[in-house]
């Protein structure tokens, strides 16, 4: 007996092992002699299977986080397939996708990112791997120090009052213009709606209505709008869900069947690590003024 657990037990270490040799990705030749104690799942997308919400958007934020360290301007064009290994105290996602740079004529790059999620009450999402997919004579081996768990757990403020807004010293309130151009400020909310409404069924991200957001920042920084662009950041993002109208439609008459909701996220992106982290709640009840 104690012969056959030690020969279970090795081949989940060799398993573990030769994911690890993979990064994470590109593990479905492994999938077929799978130990059944092994916990990950693998998923190949076609056309008639779409990927889910919570992958496009951690597809997203890992070319974010690229072209934050990177200066590009990647945009996700598809996505491939994801991994996901769930744990007790957290779960790891690696998505491939495809992403599209405007700067060399739109031409596609295959793309690997990795995000794991925890928390409960106030939920940390952090990026530790985005890159261009490496060529086969490349390390594609994951760092796994890096997989240790998010940088900042500490609560997340509260909504400012209605005036504190005003005060230019602190707070940034970003333009429409600018919501345009910062796209990725839309992500943010759409990753704090989806973990905070996960009960809701059917969601609808393209629903989603920012009605105002300011930025504050920690760093010493001497011009406001550059709020944006740093690295330690909280975002308050007021907004509407309309689930049952056009996004026109619902800044027209202003939605009035839906409350206003807000979303707080705090971003950390560290120099020394290059972990990208979001934090924000994890509770519906918490999007309520």
């Amino acid at each position: 007996m104690a012969v056959t657990k030690l020969a279970r037990l090795s081949k989940r270490d060799e398993f573990w092992m030769k994911v690890a040799e993979c990064g994470g990705f590109d593990i479905e030749h492994l999938m077929e002699k799978k130990p059944p104690s092994c916990n990950i799942i693998a998923r190949k997308f076609t056309k008639d299977l779409c990927p889910r919400n919570n992958i496009i958007v951690y597809a997203k934020l890992g070319i974010h986080k690229y072209n934050m360290t990177q200066g590009t301007n990647l945009q996700l064009s598809s996505i491939e397939k994801y991994n996901v290994r769930p744990k007790v105290a957290y779960t790891t996602y690696y998505v491939t996708a495809v992403a599209k740079d405007p700067a060399a004529g739109g031409s596609l790059i295959t793309f690997q990112t990795s995000s794991y999620i925890q928390g409960f009450d106030v939920k940390s999402l952090t990026c530790f791997i985005a890159r261009p997919k490496p060529e086969p004579h490349e390390d594609q081996a994951c760092n796994r120090s890096t997989e240790c768990g998010p940088i900042d757990r500490g609560s997340l403020p509260e909504w400012p009052a209605d005036n504190a807004f005003d005060d230019k010293t602190r707070y940034y309130v970003v333009k429409k213009s600018e919501l345009r151009k910062n796209d990725w400020i839309r992500l943010y909310l759409e990753l704090a709606f989806l973990n905070a409404n996960l009960s809701l069924p059917n969601i609808n991200l393209s629903k989603l209505v920012i009605m105002k957001v300011a930025v504050e920042s920690r760093e010493n920084i001497d011009s406001p709008k550059e709020r944006l662009n740093a690295r330690y950041a909280t975002f308050y993002i007021k907004y509407k869900y309309c689930p049952n109208k056009s996004r026109r439609a619902c800044k027209v008459d202003g939605c009035r069947a839906t409350r206003e909701r807000i979303a707080i996220v705090r971003r950390s992106l560290d120099k020394i690590s290059g972990l990208l982290t979001l934090s924000f709640h994890g509770h519906w009840k918490h999007t309520f003024l």
